[in-house]
């Protein structure tokens, strides 16, 4: 047997294999630079467009989205507990009990953000119940923040230190940073409202009770994807690409920002209360978290 002979043999099979894969490769990258030219994928194609318009069943959605934030926010509580206390003698206004029941309504508002959602309605009660329960923080304290933000209760002296008394200066300080931050539009922030409802994420702390995981997370991924493109196409629509990618650059640093605050506050057992209490009312007037 001829050693040399084998080995030349191999090397021209190898060469033979070698020569076809760099054949396939270059008529695989040929192939795309041409669909490149012909064609642009529809997800650069809504990346780039200043020219998005929305469906009929977009604008549906939106309409709805808005009419049932409308119809429910805390506005006319701002403007009924203002009244109330300015027919109140001087040293009986803003007392601590009556300001801590006001922020705890507007907290509470938030469930019929979830109750009125048809997304959210139809998912099952597993899921409704673990995204309510991760959830409400976020969206009640958004959803307080933006109340505040537009009537400029913090600019009220005797509310101001009232809340402080409340909560602490510290706790104070980056919730008004975080309002003073806020520069979205109100249709663009009832999206985002509509998006944290079935938001995934949520800051990680240690217990001895084991984590309960979503039955559906495809459903819910994809409805995310619906909030997500809906927010994206109505900014196009609404100004321009540019400003569109601002707004979701924006957003990411303000739920950072939102986030790290409401780990601070959740510390407190006032606040932690709060929540509970929100949680516990919404189970007895309502079937969907049960």
């Amino acid at each position: 047997m001829q050693v040399a002979m084998l080995r030349s043999s191999r090397t021209t099979k190898n060469k033979t294999k070698q020569q076809q894969k760099v054949t396939k490769l270059s008529t695989v990258l040929a192939r795309l630079k041409e669909i490149d030219h012909t064609q642009q994928l529809p997800t650069l194609n809504l990346l780039q467009s200043d020219q998005l318009t929305l469906t009929m069943d977009e604008w549906n959605l939106l309409s709805h989205l808005t009419h049932c934030y409308d119809e429910y926010n805390g506005f006319s509580l701002v403007q009924r507990f203002i009244h109330e206390q300015n027919n109140l003698p001087p040293k009986m206004r803003y007392r601590l009990t009556r300001v801590n029941e006001l922020i705890l309504s507007f907290i509470n508002q938030s469930q019929y953000f979830y109750e009125t959602n048809s997304y959210f309605i139809s998912l099952c009660s597993h899921d409704r119940r673990i995204l309510f329960h991760n959830t409400m923080k976020y969206v009640g304290s958004l959803g307080a923040c933006f109340i505040i933000h537009h009537t400029g209760l913090l600019n009220n002296l005797a509310f101001y230190k009232s809340i402080e008394i409340i909560y602490g200066s510290s706790i104070l300080t980056n919730s008004n940073r975080i309002i003073c931050q806020f520069n979205f539009d109100d249709t663009f922030f009832k999206l985002v409202l509509a998006l944290l409802v079935f938001s995934t994420f949520d800051y990680t702390y240690y217990t001895n009770i084991v984590p309960i995981n979503l039955m559906d997370i495809k459903t819910i991924l994809h409805i995310q994807n619906i909030y997500t493109e809906l927010a994206w196409r109505y900014l196009i629509c609404r100004y321009n690409y540019r400003q569109a990618v601002i707004n979701f650059s924006n957003l990411i640093r303000y739920i950072f920002s939102l986030n790290n605050t409401i780990v601070e506050a959740i510390e407190l057992k006032q606040c932690k209360d709060m929540v509970d209490l929100v949680i516990e009312q919404t189970k007895k007037t309502t079937k969907l978290i049960d």
